[in-house]
């Protein structure tokens, strides 16, 4: 066997002078057939060549280890030692290609996994869309002093007031309040109806206050409790900081006592600092005053309660109440929208309600549609009144 035909005995590993050939095509095709032979039975030479072949670049990084190698070897060396060093060679070679070969497969599975995360994320992003229009929050810039005072009340039969909001409302019971068990829920969902039925005495048109359905029954994910018979989320636990007051006092001595024989006497000063309340305590006066319907003074109070708690629902809830009933749908509503997308849901159903009914009062008949068609198809507290609602427009 001549020395061409013996490069090619299968048996043997492939050599760097083979690999390169092939690869750049250089072989004639009977040499060529006679190293696929070789390629073919031997898997290792198989793994080789795919290696070389899947990863253009690798066999210049096979070169260049070959000749640095080369030039640390002495000129002279046994056939056996050149055998020992191709085998070497071949190894690392084989090595090299499977770097570039698994990088090359890496880089393709991060780009389909992130095509599919991209795919992933626009299908959710339609599939919300389609589900529901997220609410678009806007910033709300709230009534100053003079506003509220120059502002008119709705008509008295409209209003929110206090006894109708009370009996009028769902029962909402606190699952941080009770453990769970029938009795103590049957006990919690009776004492509120009670009180339901009392505070409807108050109310100029009286009306019965329906049987409790306890499938309507809320129930606040937070911890709630009632100021002056009004719901409201219990923050004492949250909230560390006091409500900061503005305060005046006059100083000095009045002009009518004053001794005139006196000249160290001074006029009147007004003096202000700060006075500083409970959370809960000044939440309860404010509480007060939308009991008895005094919506203008309870609204400023809200405000200040907002100026130091921004998320705080039942300043936004009341509020809302408040703005609608001095004839501010516009501001109301802005306020319901900051209780829809608070985490609490205490107020989420009264806010919808109370939302669909500022629309129908600005006469934005599609949007209070769209609200009250909601409200009939969840099937909660307010659902009979959305359908009779929806008959009227």
């Amino acid at each position: 066997m001549d020395k061409k035909k013996k490069i090619f005995d299968t048996d043997q590993p492939l050599t760097s002078k083979e690999i390169k050939s092939y690869l750049k095509d250089d072989l004639s095709a009977s040499e060529k057939y006679q190293l696929e032979q070789k390629i073919a039975a031997n898997e290792f030479n198989s793994d080789a060549i795919e290696g070389f072949e899947n990863t253009p670049g690798s066999l210049e990084g096979f070169t260049a280890l070959q000749n640095k190698f080369h030039s640390n070897l002495p000129r002279k060396s046994s056939n056996g030692f050149w055998k020992f060093e191709y085998s070497i060679l071949l190894v690392l070679g084989l090595a090299v290609g499977i770097y570039f070969v698994g990088h090359y497969f890496l880089v393709q599975a991060e780009l389909k996994k992130e095509a599919f995360d991209k795919q992933v994320i626009v299908k959710n992003q339609q599939l919300n869309n389609d589900i529901a229009k997220p609410i678009v929050i806007q910033p709300i810039t709230e009534l100053d002093d003079n506003e509220i005072e120059e502002a008119t009340l709705i008509e008295e039969s409209k209003q929110l007031t206090s006894a109708k909001v009370i009996s009028e409302s769902p029962i909402v019971i606190s699952m941080d309040s009770i453990n769970n068990r029938t009795e103590e829920i049957d006990s919690t969902i009776n004492t509120i109806h009670l009180d339901k039925k009392v505070v409807n005495l108050e109310l100029k048109e009286k009306k019965e206050v329906p049987p409790v359905n306890k499938t309507k029954v809320v129930y606040s994910n937070t911890k709630t409790l009632f100021l002056s018979q009004l719901l409201v989320v219990d923050y004492r636990e949250i909230y560390t900081e006091q409500i900061t007051l503005p305060n005046f006092e006059l100083t000095g001595t009045p002009a009518d006592k004053e001794n005139k024989l006196d000249t160290s006497s001074k006029d009147l000063e007004l003096t202000s600092f700060t006075k500083k309340i409970p959370y809960v305590e000044f939440l309860e006066s404010t509480q007060l005053k939308f009991r008895k319907n005094q919506f203008k003074d309870a609204l400023k109070d809200y405000r200040t309660i907002l100026n130091q708690y921004p998320d705080d629902i039942n300043a936004h809830f009341y509020s809302a109440l408040c703005y609608y009933n001095i004839n501010k749908q516009k501001k109301a509503i802005q306020h319901f929208d900051r209780v829809l997308e608070n985490d609490y849901n205490t107020f989420d159903e009264e806010a919808k309600w109370y939302k669909a009914l500022s629309y129908y009062e600005l006469g934005k008949t599609s949007q209070c549609i769209t609200l009250l068609n909601q409200i009939a198809n969840a099937n909660g507290f307010y659902a009979v009144k959305a359908n009779n609602l929806l008959n009227d427009i």
